[in-house]
């Protein structure tokens, strides 16, 4: 099961433009500039480097509600628990190395999300930067001391120092590495989610980074630049819920031909976004023996491979808004097989409405693995 839970604020901070606010810029960046290097045709005399913060603001507040109701199993990284993964999509990436390491922490503070861009002239200084957390005007720099003693170890900074202050250790940090692949991110930070809402620490956002020693280093790492919350396309930033509702109760048979074909019984052209729709999955096989029998093949109840799953599309930019299950994905998406065949469960408050999508099913089993694409498309509206 996937609920999705989206950003509702960010910036970027730019040590080279420490009291500039960017809270309502399209892009998130993370960049370096390295002593020595050129920047519009001017040697730098020092290492510049950028973050960004983060928040999902009352969507953890939702999120919690949901895991005190039940609604959501707990926050973790077991069998029987949900796990949060922070979804961010690349717009751009430059001069990378073949292999680097994003971190994100949570944030020890509060901060202003402001209404600056990146390109104004003059800059705006209301809002979040590299040194302040809400303006230059109140001289609310970052510091370490809104830190409990008991709540992991603070990283950050002085007031001169700036750059944002924020927790480390078990428990208190995420990090995804890469290497030879896209630079879309899909972090795990169910630790984290889980200080969020047990309460131990109080959201404040994460502030996303590169390692302090890559920070520091004389090496160039290139330039990733990511949509952000304000960007006018589907990739908004995003947190993935995840966790297995999969029922394998049975009362039918797992399809034994070589071939076979699965449909969608129930699929509506559209759902509104407060449904929780069940998609009930038929199968029979794609070229049936010639026999005498007394009931159609589509009213058998012969269900998928127990290992199947599901994915979802969105049909006009061919994203993948769900991935299938795999060993890499860590996604969960496995399809149920109870007494009526096989189904899943989808919840339409995860997608953008007014847009369409499409459902994939990818079928395995000792012998093979079928994957199909069958034009099961929905719409969401509002």
């Amino acid at each position: 099961m996937y609920r999705i839970f989206y950003a509702e604020r960010d910036a970027t901070l730019y040590e080279k433009y420490p009291d500039q606010n960017t809270g309502i810029d399209q892009i998130l960046e993370l960049t370096k500039i390295a002593s020595g290097s050129k920047l519009n045709g001017v040697i730098q005399g020092n290492t510049y480097n950028t973050r960004f913060l983060i928040d999902f603001g009352s969507e953890i507040t939702t999120l919690t509600s949901e895991v005190s109701r039940g609604n959501i199993p707990p926050i973790g990284n077991g069998a029987n628990s949900a796990s949060v993964f922070l979804k961010m999509y690349a717009a751009s990436a430059n001069d990378l190395l073949t292999s680097y390491t994003i971190n994100a922490f949570p944030v020890t503070e509060s901060w202003t999300n402001g209404n600056g861009n990146y390109s104004d002239n003059p800059i705006q200084k209301y809002g979040a930067s590299w040194y302040y957390r809400t303006s230059d005007d109140t001289a609310d720099g970052w510091t370490t001391g809104s830190a409990a003693a008991s709540s992991g170890t603070v990283q950050g900074t002085t007031n001169t120092d700036g750059g944002g202050s924020w927790y480390t250790g078990s428990g208190y940090q995420a990090s995804q590495s890469f290497a030879n692949e896209a630079p879309d991110i899909r972090m795990n930070v169910t630790d984290i989610i889980r200080q969020w809402v047990s309460g131990s620490i109080t959201n404040n956002g994460f502030i996303v980074k590169r390692p302090y020693s890559n920070e520091i280093s004389g090496q160039v790492y290139g330039s990733l630049k990511f949509f952000g919350r304000e960007t006018h396309t589907i990739y908004v930033p995003r947190l993935e819920v995840a966790w297995d509702d999969i029922n394998n109760a049975g009362g039918t048979n797992t399809v034994t031909a070589n071939t076979y074909v699965p449909y969608i019984k129930n699929i509506k052209s559209e759902y509104r976004t407060a449904e929780i729709a069940r998609f009930y999955i038929g199968v029979r096989p794609a070229f049936p023996s010639r026999t005498f029998q007394t009931s159609s093949f589509y009213e058998t109840k012969e269900r998928l491979p127990v290992s199947s799953s599901y994915s979802i599309i969105d049909t006009i930019t061919n994203e993948t808004i769900i991935p299938f299950t795999d060993k890499y994905s860590n996604s969960k998406t496995k399809i149920s097989n109870g007494g009526d065949g096989s189904y899943f469960n989808l919840r339409m408050d995860s997608f953008f409405p007014e847009r369409y999508y499409k459902i994939m099913l990818k079928c395995e089993r000792s012998t093979d693995t079928q994957t199909f694409d069958d034009g099961f498309h929905f719409k969401v509206v509002k």
